[in-house]
Order: structure tokens, then C-alpha cells, then sequence
């Protein structure tokens, strides 16, 4: 009896398998699988790397790059930059538009031509207005005076010695730009503008967002910094509501602008608004650009300047007893002095944290070295 039931049971499960069709398998969807290769962090961890680029993304950065590098190597040139900014976050001095930089340069291998306009060169010792003005010709530097050193008070030419200070080098170069512009801008993420004529080229206008311009402005030598109420340690947190950074690219394969803008409000201090846009012609690539020595110079005569120690601390003004202040002469700071007022009671130095005038009761000067002091012209 028991075992007729058990026949029975699996005689039924048998056919109830086959009786119930097996269930069919869902389509596999097919999926894009993208191969991470870990490269090291600066900090030592992997990490993968991004998406690969786009046939379109991958043609943009060579061509750009490309680009850059032979612009870079052009041997002859003459550029322009204007940098005019609003905001102490973007280097002004106040909420309103004003022109920081106006620059023109030529350059044909190491001989090169150039003049400076700029409210910054004030902290040098150097009038604004007139700016500087240098030319190398043939291994000689030549500038316009007056300039921040001693003997050098007039406005002539000066022949100036093998010993050059800074602020007589271009302080633009093109190799320099767009090296570090190229190394900056997310060059394969970049988009086809514009077109227009420059420097008898047909050029057209890659640009990116608003999100590389902070970059693209460190590269270029003027860097967002942090309001002056923070610390500078501070991260600086933007609100940047408009910018673009566009390079143009010409027909022959050379880059002839650089073009960045940037406005925007630091996101505490909403009313802390600033804008700025940074600007670079390039022209006469490669072609004639001839650099000649002035007719007339004086010779500098660069003997030693004048050291003294400041004794007390007081502010450097722009002009003797006058002006803006520049700057902040420390106890024990090393000063060298260019001039001296007709009373003695103004010197006129170059101090590490600006040059301009100070009284001379912040300073020891001996007999000897107020001698050798000339006096300032009128």
C-alpha cells in the first residue's frame, strides 16, 4: 500500500514538470564598460582616471596644444595686454573699474622693447603715468628716467650697467604666457566661437566657461586673492555669475589672442562684488621686428647705494611729508637711498616693503652718507 503511494506522488511530479513550461531568460542589456587605470595622486593614492575623450575632444586639445607650443617658440613679436579690473578681490583698488595694466612689447630674441603704465608701479618708486620704459639692444639695457636708483633722477635715457634690477625685464613674455596657460585650461573641454580678422589672419575663438577663468588668471600672473578682512590663508570661495577665457586661433596655426573675463561676488560677503578682464594681442609673429638702441643716453654711473638702518618705524609716502602711503618701514629694515629732499628732513629709499619718501627721523645717517645723497630735482 505504501509503496503504490509513493509511485503515485512522483508519477504526479513528473508530469507537472513537464507540464509547466521553463521560464524564459530576460535580455541582457549590453553595457559600456570604461577600464580605470589607476595613476598616482599627489598624495601618493590611486586614483582613476577620467572618462575617455571624445574623437571631437581629442582633436580640440592636440590642435590647441599644438597651437601654443609653436606660438611659444615664435623668435620675433610684438605684444599688448590691458588688465582692467573693479574690487580689491580682483587687485583694484576700489569698487570702480580702473586700468591696471596697460603693456606694449617687442621682442626679437633677447633684445626687446617695452613700456609700462600702471597704478602698482607706485610702490616701486616709479610715476604711474609715465610708467617704464626700457630697450635691449645688443646685450645693453637702456631706460627713461627717473627710476627708483641712485643718479638715476632725470628723465633721460640711461645706459644701464650688466647689473639690471626686475623691474627693467618685460614682465611679459610670450613662451612664459602660454606655457602656463597651456598647462591651466581644460584645453579638450573647450568650444568653437567666433571668427574675425586679426593681424591679417581669419581667427577663430576657443573658449570655455566661467569655471576656468581663476585658473587661466593665476596662469597669467593675476590670481582672485581673498578680501583684505580675511586672513590670507582663508580659501577663497567665489560666486563667479559670468567669464569666459577664450584663445584665438588662427589659419596658420598660431594662437594671436588671449582673452579672460571674470565678474562675480565672494559668497559671505555677497556686496563684495569684482570683475576683471585680462587681455593679450599678438601680432608680427615670426616677421620684421627690429629693436635699436636711443640715440642719446647718459651713462649710469652704478656705484654702490647708500645703506642705511631704520631706527624707527613709520609709513613711506609718494611724495616728501605727502601722498598716499605705500608702504611701512620696520626697526632694523635695511634701506638703500636714492635721494634727499634740499631741507634733509625727507629721503627718498628703496625699502623692502615699498619705495617712496620717509622722514629722516626713521633712519641713521651718518654725515658721510648724506653727502653722497643727492638731492632731488623740483
Amino acid at each position: 500500500m505504501h509503496l503504490r503511494l509513493v509511485v503515485l506522488i512522483l508519477s504526479v511530479t513528473l508530469l507537472g514538470g513537464v507540464a509547466i513550461p521553463a521560464p524564459v531568460a530576460e535580455p541582457v542589456l549590453a553595457q559600456t564598460i570604461v577600464p580605470v587605470t589607476p595613476t598616482s595622486a599627489p598624495g601618493g593614492a590611486p586614483r582613476p582616471t577620467g572618462t575617455p575623450l571624445s574623437p571631437l575632444a581629442q582633436e580640440t586639445e592636440r590642435l590647441l596644444s599644438s597651437a601654443l607650443e609653436r606660438t611659444s617658440q615664435a623668435s620675433a613679436y610684438r605684444m599688448a595686454v590691458s588688465v582692467r579690473a573693479a574690487g580689491t578681490v580682483a587687485g583694484a583698488r576700489s569698487a570702480r573699474e580702473e586700468m591696471l595694466i596697460e603693456y606694449s612689447g617687442e621682442y626679437n630674441g633677447a633684445n626687446f622693447a617695452f613700456v609700462l603704465r600702471s597704478p602698482e608701479l607706485l610702490r616701486q618708486g616709479i610715476d604711474p603715468t609715465t610708467g617704464i620704459t626700457a630697450v635691449r639692444a645688443n646685450g645693453v639695457t637702456y631706460a627713461v628716467g627717473p627710476l627708483p636708483l641712485h643718479g638715476a633722477t632725470d628723465r633721460v635715457w640711461y645706459t644701464i650697467g650688466s647689473d639690471v634690477p626686475s623691474f627693467l625685464t618685460p614682465p611679459y613674455r610670450l613662451e612664459d604666457i602660454l606655457r602656463r596657460l597651456g598647462d591651466a585650461l581644460p584645453l579638450a573641454e573647450m568650444s568653437r566661437g567666433r571668427t574675425e580678422m586679426i593681424d591679417g589672419q581669419r581667427c577663430t575663438a576657443y573658449q570655455s566657461g566661467a569655471d576656468a577663468a581663476p585658473a587661466a588668471l593665476r596662469a597669467l600672473g593675476r590670481p582672485l586673492v581673498p578680501p583684505r578682512a580675511t586672513s590670507a590663508n582663508t580659501p577663497l570661495d567665489l560666486n563667479i555669475q559670468r567669464g569666459v577665457v577664450q584663445l584665438w586661433l588662427c589659419g596658420d596655426g598660431m594662437v594671436r589672442r588671449v582673452q579672460v573675463t571674470a565678474a562675480g561676488n565672494v559668497r559671505r560677503q555677497p556686496s563684495n562684488v569684482f570683475s576683471v578682464a585680462f587681455r593679450v594681442d599678438i601680432t608680427n609673429l615670426n616677421g620684421r621686428v627690429k629693436i635699436t638702441a636711443p640715440a642719446q643716453t647718459r651713462a649710469l654711473q652704478r656705484a654702490p647705494e647708500p645703506t642705511v638702518v631704520a631706527v624707527r618705524a613709520g609709513p613711506i609716502q609718494s611724495a616728501p611729508g605727502a601722498g598716499s602711503i605705500l608702504g611701512q618701514v620696520n626697526v632694523q629694515d635695511a634701506v638703500i637711498i636714492i635721494e634727499r629732499s634740499a631741507d634733509q628732513r625727507w629721503y627718498r629709499v628703496r625699502a623692502p616693503a615699498a619705495t617712496g619718501w620717509v622722514s629722516a627721523s626713521l633712519l641713521s645717517v651718518s654725515p658721510t652718507v648724506a653727502r653722497q645723497v643727492p638731492v632731488a630735482s623740483s
